[in-house]
């Protein structure tokens, strides 16, 4: 296994070195990671394109949280291994952080690992990997990025940006492998926060989204200067030329009526409020550790439907988790149509290695995951039509 030293420039390199696609597997932070790297690669000389076919290299960068998204990307890469021109293959992310050079040994053909905290390497790995193909390239430390990565000024949509405020998560919920593979909560200062988005409304994008494992925990330090998460918003709703500013994602225990106040007062926040529930059940949140109960989770949305007028909400959940019953599934369902969410993204347990999760027993069936899946699905997309009319 190779590993590389971490010196090296990030000045512009007009020299063409080859041509890379990347494909995205994952949540908005996996997207701006991805919007990092292009704008990094590309400074360096290399030649973005959206064809696996026409690329010299290829690049995965992958969400470990679904086990889905992993078999995906397996799948594409012996594909890939097979082809009489085979590109360079990496896998970036949050996967590479998971399995680290265990990928080298399920799958030969992937010459380079890289972690999220090392994409701003991202160069440095990929020229050693070129040089070296079949080396198995690897870099997965655990650090916090440097600043400057974030000014890329690279964004996929002409007219909305992605805007890190935070990395990495304290909450150790059970079936998270988040804190295991981003590492525990950093937050970015408020100044070079402000700074980016005021970088990118200059340059003609007027739409923001803040991300963060869990925006609600943000605070950029203690003291007079120290900013909380509504402070932030107050902040940054006030450059000019922003046209609408939204987040993702609040964890329920974290959220307070301060921000539901700010999204009612300030114009350009979006009255949309994606706060996951996981589960309907007391018993399988305390399991999830989640840290609030349903009855708090209902309190909450009263709340902010009481003072965001026409607030949307949506939600995340997960069937099928270690010992969820027929009771306990019926609870979330009873959840989903108390809450009446807008929209919600709706999952099929996977055992994630390394979690607590992973030393409960894997009880329920298959077979139960993916009729519970599409019960739920179908009750929502019944509740969406509903709420559109």
């Amino acid at each position: 296994m190779q590993h590389i030293d971490e010196s090296g420039g990030y000045g512009k390199n007009t020299v063409k070195k080859g041509s890379v696609y990347i494909r995205t597997i994952g949540c908005q932070m996996n997207v701006r990671d991805s919007e990092v790297i292009k704008g990094l690669l590309s400074a360096q000389g290399y030649e973005l394109v959206d064809d696996a076919k026409e690329a010299d290299v290829v690049l995965f960068n992958t969400c470990s949280v679904r086990e889905h998204a992993e078999h995906r990307v397996w799948s594409i890469v012996g594909v890939l291994s097979r082809k009489k021109r085979r590109p360079l293959i990496g896998i970036i992310g949050c996967m590479a952080q998971n399995y680290k050079d265990e990928i080298f040994k399920k799958a030969p053909a992937v010459d380079m690992v890289v972690g999220p905290s090392e994409i701003d390497n991202i160069a440095l790995y990929l020229e050693e990997a070129l040089k070296k193909q079949g080396s198995g390239i690897l870099g997965v430390a655990e650090r916090k990025r440097r600043e400057e990565i974030y000014h890329t000024g690279f964004y996929e949509k002409k007219d909305h940006a992605y805007v890190v405020i935070s990395e990495g998560c304290d909450n150790y919920c059970s079936y998270c492998v988040v804190p295991y593979v981003r590492g525990r909560l950093r937050h970015r200062p408020q100044e070079e926060i402000v700074r980016e988005v005021e970088e990118a409304v200059s340059s003609g994008i007027p739409h923001v989204t803040l991300l963060g494992q869990n925006v609600n925990s943000y605070n950029s330090g203690l003291g007079e200067q120290g900013m909380d998460f509504v402070s932030l918003l107050e902040r940054v709703s006030g450059v000019k030329g922003l046209k609408s500013l939204s987040f993702v994602t609040s964890h329920p225990k974290d959220v307070s009526r301060r921000l539901f106040e700010a999204m009612r007062d300030i114009p350009v926040i979006k009255r949309s409020l994606h706060m996951p529930a996981q589960s309907g059940s007391d018993r399988v949140l305390t399991m999830m550790n989640r840290g609030y109960s349903v009855k708090k989770y209902l309190e909450l949305v009263d709340l902010y439907r009481s003072i965001v007028y026409n607030g949307e909400v949506s939600s995340d959940f997960i069937v099928g988790f270690p010992t969820e019953d027929e009771d306990d599934f019926r609870k979330t369902c009873e959840l989903a149509e108390k809450v009446k969410f807008d929209s919600a993204f709706i999952f099929k347990y996977s055992v994630r290695p390394g979690t607590k999760a992973a030393e409960f027993p894997d009880d329920v069936p298959q077979a139960v995951k993916e009729q519970r899946h599409f019960q739920l699905l179908e009750l929502q997309k019944k509740i969406s039509k509903l709420k559109k009319h």
